[in-house]
């Protein structure tokens, strides 16, 4: 435990209190604790964004006239939007789950200083010194994903004599970009990475309530779940990228895409493959112990309600044995009383088991169709298909 957790349980306050302490907690909470790296993360999506424009504007044509490294430069910035977007919700999506109380802290301040410690925890893995080691990886990495160790990958050979290698990764491109931006993708990985993990970690640490009128139908928990959307959406951004170049590169043999098709595009739907099964991990992984904690609650809801139907069931009964003996203000009496049991029972019988509603789902599975029907578009079977189709037309 660390020593700020400690400090937390020593206090042992009031359960009021302590909640306040966990909102302030929230408010200081640090996804990014270097605040120079913060605004420098904060801006690359708007300069990159900037770089394409003014590569138009310019007329030099390095992006506005390849259509390939335009198209992957405006991937890079929608993916470092959607992960800006997750650290910026992450502290504010806490903060709405305390507040609502859908943690349960009814043991008093014991609960309570857990999740103080559950913050600590959290916020000390975002900034561990092992994200250094993942993100010298990304580093080197990224070398390999350079031009000239592709086309060594494909051809067997360099594309240009050994002096003229060294300069192209020493002369100020790929061997200064690649790393530094591999070390950056690194960092924020290790962070994503993270945030799923310790989005789980709620389910497994700490009983949770579900509000079953909660007019976001998931229990009042559907801001996790939209967390787990983002993250798997920070996944298939790339993969819609990866989707509609493969079916370019199968479908239009461009003379000019001809280096894209040699190079990248058997492996398009390798990288397709991997990248759709991890957003779909990522979606669920991470909600999939929180739904065992809604299911959980929602048992014991199930059996209050059970013992109400059991209630209605008598009560209908006796309305039926005894109705030539009571009279008729008493009978009126109980039927009131039944329809309004009922009610009660309708109203509260859908209780949610995980914590997104079917528009959180139907979202995912939309995104989650562009790389599916390009995988089924790109297949060899469906490719003889539509060649015959077009043989037909010709």
């Amino acid at each position: 435990m660390s020593k700020k957790a400690s400090s937390h349980s020593k206090e042992n306050p009031s359960v009021p209190n302590a909640g306040n302490e966990v909102i302030d907690r929230l408010k200081g909470f640090r996804v990014l604790r270097n605040r120079r790296i913060q605004t420098v993360f904060s801006w690359i999506p708007a300069l990159l964004l900037l770089l394409v424009l003014a590569d138009w504007l310019i007329g030099a044509g390095a992006f506005s006239r390849d259509t390939f490294r335009m198209t992957g430069v405006l991937t890079v910035a929608f993916i470092l939007l959607s992960i800006q977007s997750l650290f910026d919700r992450l502290p504010r999506v806490l903060e709405t789950i305390w507040r609502r109380g859908l943690i349960d802290v009814q043991s008093g301040n014991a609960e309570t200083n857990k999740f103080l410690e559950y913050l600590d925890q959290f916020e000390a893995a975002l900034n561990a010194k092992y994200e250094r080691g993942l993100a010298l990886i990304f580093a080197i990495g990224s070398l390999f994903a350079t031009y000239p160790f592709r086309y060594l990958m494909v051809a067997k050979r360099f594309p240009f004599d050994f002096p003229a290698t060294l300069s192209y990764y020493f002369g100020g491109q790929a061997g200064i970009i690649a790393p530094v931006l591999g070390f950056v993708v690194g960092m924020l990985a290790w962070r994503v990475g993270t945030i799923a993990y310790f989005i789980g970690a709620i389910g497994e640490r700490f009983p949770l309530k579900i509000q079953i009128n909660h007019h976001d139908q998931s229990g009042g928990l559907k801001p996790l779940g939209d967390l787990a959307f983002n993250i798997a959406i920070i996944i298939l951004i790339p993969a819609i990228f990866l989707a509609v170049w493969g079916f370019i590169t199968t479908f239009f043999r461009d003379p000019s895409l001809e280096l894209y098709i040699t190079l990248w595009g058997g492996l398009f739907r390798q990288l397709l493959v991997i990248l759709g099964i991890l957003s779909l991990f990522a979606f669920i992984q991470p909600l999939y112990k929180i739904h065992l904690r809604m299911d959980e609650h929602a048992r014991k809801i199930q059996a209050e309600l059970d013992s109400l139907s059991q209630k209605i069931e008598a009560l209908s009964h006796e309305l039926r044995s005894q109705a030539d003996e009571i009279g008729p203000q008493a009978g009126e009496d109980q039927l009131r009383t039944i329809e309004f049991m009922k009610r009660v029972y309708n109203e509260n019988s859908q209780i949610p088991t995980w914590p997104f509603n079917w528009k959180t789902l139907f979202r995912f599975a939309s995104a989650q169709a562009v790389p599916l029907l390009s995988l089924l578009g790109t297949s060899g079977p469906v490719i003889e298909i539509i060649k015959g189709l077009f043989s037909l037309t010709d």
